[in-house]
Formats: structure tokens, sequence, C-alpha cells
């Protein structure tokens, strides 16, 4: 169906001409002075990070949400929120500190002989320091940042982290949690990691178990393949691969070791919430055995962390007070 216009042809036309000449354009973007901000941004970044500090853009917004002008967040859910007030506990914001660490070329352990007798099996040095110097450098920055909030512990503490593969050598670590505050106390220089969530940092309080830190035991260690594991995967009975049995126990066996030094470094007498992770990943080691059969090797990656915490004595405790709250409604 048509519709014709009414009205004069030249009325039309000098409507249309004032509606135009309404409309204000939108002002060009200068892309090449955007890229040279971006640049210019990214390297103050970088080289805040090479001196060990914060980025700019990271300080300005912690500066911004610690005098009130910005809204605090959280991963606490809303139950976990309300429950922090009951506790004298209040969230002052969410902290990350992140890390991609390279490591540089690794010799993979080879045994000369295939005779079983004698083994290639060993942690590997160069991916295990990686493990401690990634976490380190994303931790320091996550408390970096709960300093600045004025915290006094950071609860609900996780670390995300992509293991090691030999293909890239590459190890990412992103670390976050929720920074608290504990009414009545001065901000904290150095602030306590907790894996915990906050209503268990106060009962461990409670109990006389103060929290000083997180307890770090990490491996990376090559399981070699032998003849016997070769003779045992070709077996028609059911039975235990006792290398690769061994391979792990010893695996767990160094991560939990040092765990223990972890714990003797800061004083603590033990560990809560401890996480157990195994990865495990298969390399082909180039050789094949007499029938053309590919050897895969494997690697072993133990990571343990837990909550370190140190018995106190009763009077400490006694300081805490926790009113219990019941919730009719629930």
């Amino acid at each position: 169906m048509f519709r014709w216009p009414f009205g004069l042809r030249k009325d039309r036309e000098k409507g249309a001409q004032s509606e135009v000449a309404q409309v204000s354009l939108a002002p060009k973007l200068d892309l090449e002075r955007l890229r040279q901000q971006g640049l210019e941004r990214a390297a103050r970044s970088l080289d805040a990070l090479e001196r060990g500090q914060l980025p700019p853009n990271v300080i300005e917004r912690l500066t911004s949400q610690g005098k009130g002008q910005l809204p605090w967040t959280s991963d606490l859910s809303v139950n976990e929120w309300l429950s922090l007030k009951r506790y004298k506990l209040q969230p002052v914001g969410q902290v990350m500190g992140s890390s991609y660490y390279q490591i540089g070329y690794v010799q993979i352990p080879v045994n000369a002989g295939f005779s079983g007798y004698s083994s290639a099996s060993r942690e590997l040095q160069a991916p295990t320091l990686a493990l401690y110097e990634g976490r380190e450098r994303a931790i320091a920055r996550l408390l970096q940042e709960a300093a600045m909030l004025g915290a006094n512990a950071v609860v609900g503490f996780r670390m995300d982290e992509k293991g090691y593969e030999p293909k890239d050598g590459l190890i990412e670590f992103v670390c976050y949690g929720t920074a608290v505050r504990v009414d009545g106390l001065p901000k904290s220089d150095v602030p306590v990691i907790c894996s915990v969530s906050g209503q268990d940092f106060v009962r461990l309080l409670a109990a006389g178990q103060l929290p000083v830190g997180l307890a770090l035991g990490a491996t990376v260690y090559y399981l070699q393949t032998d003849w016997y594991d070769l003779q045992q995967e070709h077996s028609w009975y059911n039975q235990e691969m006792q290398g690769f049995t061994q391979g792990v126990y010893q695996a767990r066996h160094l991560a939990a070791r040092k765990m223990r030094e972890d714990m003797a470094r800061l004083g603590a007498t033990g560990v809560v919430g401890a996480d157990f992770t195994l990865r495990v990943e298969e390399v082909a080691r180039g050789i094949a055995t007499e029938e053309g059969e590919e050897i895969v090797d494997h690697i072993l990656e133990v990571v343990m962390l837990g909550t370190a915490v140190l018995q106190v004595d009763a009077s400490f405790a006694k300081r805490i007070a926790i009113t219990p709250v019941f919730d009719l409604n629930s």
C-alpha cells in the first residue's frame, strides 16, 4: 500500500534540511592518539611490575575504593556475608594477583639402558622452582592489594593454575580472595592469607588456633616407564602397576615434606583446609621398543596447599567473643 505525502514539495524539503541541521555528529575518534595512550599505559604497568609494584591504574582503583568512592566487591555468597557481620568481620573488597611464568629449557632425564634395574625418575628442578616463584609473585601482588585496602586478612583464598606442559613451558597463576577487616583492629602491613572461609577464620580464633599464612608443598616429578612397566601393560592378568604407584607415592612424599618445611618456617603447629592436586601428563620419549611400540613416560605435578595455624593459649581465645544468632525463618 502506497502512502502519498501531503503538503508542498518545498515545505517538505525545508523540514528535512532543518532536521539534518539539528542532528549533531559524533566527534571523530583519534585512533592514533588512543593507540599511543594504550602503549604508554602498558609501558607504565610493565615498569611497575618489574619494580615489584602494582600497575598505576590498579593503585588508582584501590585508592578510590579505600576512600569509599567505589563500591566494594567480593566472591562471598549472601549467607556468608551476613555471617561475617555477626563475627565482626567487614569485607573491604575482592583482591587478586596473577603471574605468567616462562620456564626455560628443561633436560628430560633419559636412562641409557632399558633393563629396568635403574631408572631416570626424579624431580624436575626448574619446573618445581617455577611453581614456587610463580605462586610467590601472584600472592605478593594479592597481598599488596589487600594492604592498600587496609585489610587484616584475606579469606576464601583460591589459586587457579595452568599446569606445566613441556611443549610450551608456560605456567599461569591467578589467585583471588576477599579482603576483610576485623572491627577494632588496626590495618595489617602484611595481611594473613587463609584458604578457609570467613566464618571458619573466626571459629579458628575462638578455638585457640591462630591462622599464620599458607603452607605450600609442590613438586614436578618425571616418572620413567621401564621394562617391567611395559610387561605389565601387555599382561592378560589384573595387577597393580607397581612402578606407577611408587612414582605417585614418591611425588606426594616430596610435596608433603616441603609443606612441613613451610610450616616450620611459619612456626605453625598444623594445617587445616589442605587441598591435594595431582596432574599427570604423558610425554613421548622419542624411542620405541623392538616391536616398534612408542615408549611413553609421565610427568606428575603434585601441589599441596592449606592454611597453617598456630596453637595459642586459652586467654587469647577468650578475647574473641562470638554471639550465637539463630534465624527463626530458616
